[in-house]
This record gives C-alpha cells, structure tokens and sequence, in this order.
C-alpha cells in the first residue's frame, strides 16, 4: 500500500487446536498431518487435518484485505480452542504508540474491534468484522515493532481465568465455525475511526441506545466515614472522628444527631450547586478495610445507622434531591471463627443487584446507584447485566465503576478525573452513541489545568461529581460549567 510492502510473511498457520472429550478431557490436536492446497482461481487457501480442516478465502476489495476463514470439525470431540496466525505484518515505520513486546489486540467483549497502526506512510487497522461474537483478533507482542504475527484465537493467554469463559466458541462434531477479519489500509494521517466508522455504527445498532436520562446537573458525593480509624467506640470510621463514641443508646443518639446535622450542611452545599441529588457511598459505614470498605448492601445497615438512615433520606428528599447508594454485585459473607467480613461474586449478579436496587428504591426513594467492583477493570461484567437492570428501572441512573463502550448504552459510567485524569466520555463511544454521557468524579481533584476540558465535558453531557459534604475550591468550575449561558 502506498508503495510499501506490509508484508513480512503470507504464510497462514495454525499455531493450536484444543478438542475436548465427553468426559472433559483435553487434547492437543495434532497438527503434523497438515495438507496445504490452494486454489488460486477462487483465492482460497484449505488445511486439512486428520481433526478437520481450516479454509480462508482471500479477498480484496479497494484499500481492504478481507479473510474469511472457516473452521470444521470432522472430529468425534467438541473443538474447544482454536489459535491462527493469518500472516506476519510488516510495518515501514514503528506504529504509534506500540511498545516492545505489548501485544495489539481486541477480544470483541462489549465493543468493536478496530485495532490501529498508524505508521508514517499510512494507517493500518486490523478489524473484525463480526460485531457480534467475542474472538481474539490483532497482533501478538514480539520484541519488534517492525514485524508483528497477527493472531485469530478462541483463547486467550492473557487474564484466561477471566477472558476465555467469554470468549469460548465450541465446535460440535460434524460442524463449523467462521471468522470474518479485514485489514484496512489509509493514506498517512488517516484517522482509523474513519477506515472503521461502519463497525462502530454496526455494534451500536447490536446494542442500542436503552438509557434516557434528561438532567444532567452535577451530583454530590458524601463520605461519611473511613476504614482507616480504627476506633474502639467508633468502628465504622463514622465522620472520621476517633474520638466518638457511637456504641450504645446513647452513642446511637449522638450518631443520629451528627448525621442530620451533616445532611444538614450537604444540602446547604449541594443547593449552592445546583444539583440534582447527591449519592452516599457508604450507608453501612466502613467497618472493614478496603477493598470491602464499601460494602455496597444497604440490608445490612449497623444499628446506629438502622434507626437514623429513614430520616438522613428524607431530609435530601424534602429538599427536592435525588438520593443514591453505593452497590455491588458481590454478596458479603462472614467467615465462620472470624471476625471479618469478606465478598463472594453473586452467581446471579443481575439478581444480586436487583434486589439491592429494589430495597433501596422502596425504602428510601433512590434513583441514583453507584455499581462498586462490578468486575475486572479491564474485563468487567458483560453489560448485558446492566442492560437487564436499567430495562427493569428505567427511572434510575445506574453508574458502573468499571466500563466497556457497550456499557454507554444503559448507563452512565464512572470516570475519574480526581484520582486518573479522566476527562469525559471519550471520543470513539460518542462517535458510536451520540447521547451518551459519563459520570465524572471531580472530587478533591485540581482542576485548574484543565479547566477548560471540564467545563466543554459538562457542556457535552456528561455530569460533573463533587465532594457535597463541604465547600471545596473546585466547586468554581461547577458553576462555571453549569452557568446560565452553559444551561
């Protein structure tokens, strides 16, 4: 392409074949048999195998190299896992931004996948056009950064535990399975959203638009604890005081009187604001150190907290705010002999959050929840769970911490700019969703540097958070976003 050869080696191989018995045993298919024929006339390449046989046709169309390729199993086991290496790209110049032994690859889970070289002479992006099932599809990590093996697997040698349960595309005897991958080419400068723009538009048309979610005013964060006080007569870190005492009637009281007095102030604070509401994150308190500070279940109040949490709700509510809560997909789980509490993943997550979300909304009127460790950061739940969620309460706002493009289409999820320098929804999920908006944790973060980001982000759509518990410098930014001429 543009006089350069992207060609190392056309060689199609196939580097691994896993069957599996009846019984769950696993086998290395043997791969020494193999018979190579290619058909020139229909530009079709078959290996066949005592197991089976793999067909890629090759085709070219304009500035795009397409290979379909089929799998078929004529053995009498299930073909678990397949791994290809359709051929190995040349590269005239390094691509942009890829690092020495960091692999270039898309598993298709919860968006497109469009994996760009921008080198200096043109734009390559290796594609598969199947938005719809999940496969591996890219380039593996080598050393070089001039010539990269591409790579089509059912398996993933990275994070499997987590990846390969979702990427797994058996092969029943007797059938077959087909990958559909291109290699786009532009000229120098080509944005790869632009070689790519049709798969964008095709996933979102898989997975549209559900959420609809008009206001989009700040919200206000509240902390009203810490797991790191460690306090006799204050366990749960309430207010960070570790001179409190909580314990017993009297100590309830004194936690009662303290908490109205705090949302007292948050709704004097979140007022000035102009906010739609405000999310407590911590409604149980923070007994437990982290990661289970959270611990996201509010069936599972203490009892100071228990006899207060009907009234700290209805003076936000009395005000004319959303409330909210932090939830988990987790259930938490108190060891036998122990003092502590740990987390289980929910074998049902979307019920385990359902019913959380339900008590929460009939007791005390919430609409706002914050999804705490829904998953991996980089494999999170499928955002089918949250698709079921937000088709079932279409009058709340569900904010996931961890994210994948399929996520916008049903939630707003959580972007941090206080503690990762996140600014806003980014660019290739509004190109495929252009409603959606992220929920942007501003926090105690300095927003001076990038003032001007924020504000064109609020204006965007998505909504900024704040710390609402008391008066921080960067409320200025807020106002300035959420001024008269930005409304």
């Amino acid at each position: 392409y543009a006089g350069e050869s992207f060609l190392a080696d056309g060689r199609f191989s196939v580097w691994g074949v896993t069957l599996e018995t009846w019984d769950g045993r696993r086998i290395e298919a043997d791969l020494s048999s193999e018979e190579r024929v290619f058909d020139t006339k229909a530009q079709q390449l078959t290996l066949t195998y005592e197991w089976g046989e793999v067909r890629c046709d090759y085709l070219v169309r304009g500035d795009r190299l397409t290979l379909g390729i089929e799998v078929t199993n004529r053995s009498d086991a299930i073909l678990a896992e397949v791994t290809l290496s359709p051929m190995v790209t040349r590269f005239p110049s390094p691509p942009e931004g890829w690092q020495p032994h960091w692999p270039q690859r898309g598993f298709n889970l919860g968006g497109p996948t469009i994996v760009p070289a921008v080198c200096e002479g043109a734009t390559l992006v290796c594609a598969n056009e199947d938005v719809h099932r999940p496969l591996q599809v890219g380039w593996v990590g080598r050393e070089s950064l001039a010539e990269r093996p591409m790579i089509v697997a059912t398996v993933s040698d990275w994070a499997p535990d987590l990846v390969n349960p979702r990427l797994r595309r058996p092969v029943a005897p007797g059938l077959s399975d087909r990958y559909e991958i291109s290699l786009r080419f532009g000229p120098a400068g080509s944005d790869p959203a632009e070689l790519a723009g049709d798969l964008e538009q095709a996933f979102a048309q898989d997975h549209p638009p559900l959420l609809e979610w008009d206001d989009r005013r700040p919200i206000g964060a509240l902390f009203l604890s810490t797991s790191e006080l460690n306090a006799p007569t204050n366990p749960r870190g309430w207010f960070q005081d570790a001179n409190a005492d909580f314990t017993g009637e009297a100590g309830h009281a004194r936690f009662r009187e303290r908490l109205m007095a705090y949302a007292e102030s948050s709704i004097e604070i979140l007022a000035e604001l102009g906010c739609q509401g405000m999310i407590t994150w911590d409604i149980e308190g923070q007994e437990y150190p982290h990661a289970i500070s959270y611990l996201g279940d509010p069936r599972s109040l203490p009892p100071e907290m228990e006899t207060a949490a009907d009234a700290y709700f209805q003076a936000f509510a009395d005000a004319g705010l959303r409330t909210g809560i932090c939830v988990r997909p987790q259930l938490p789980v108190r060891p036998p002999y122990s003092p502590g509490v740990t987390q289980v993943e929910a074998p049902d997550p979307v019920a385990a959050l359902s019913a959380k979300i339900t008590y929460a909304k009939e007791r005390w009127g919430c609409t706002l929840f914050y999804v705490d460790s829904n998953g991996d950061p980089n494999v999170p739940l499928p955002a089918s769970v949250f698709r079921e969620l937000a088709a079932a309460n279409p009058d709340v706002l569900l904010i996931p911490e961890h994210e994948t493009p399929a996520y916008y289409a049903c939630t707003a999820p959580y972007r941090d700019f206080a503690n990762l320098g996140q600014l806003g929804t980014p660019g290739s999920v509004r190109r495929m969703y252009p409603g959606a908006f992220s929920f942007l944790y501003v926090g105690h973060g300095d927003p001076d540097p990038v003032r001007d980001q924020l504000v064109d982000a609020a204006r965007g759509g998505d909504i900024l958070v704040v710390h609402g518990w008391y008066r921080n410098e960067n409320h200025e930014v807020v106002r300035e976003a959420y001024g008269e001429d930005a409304r």
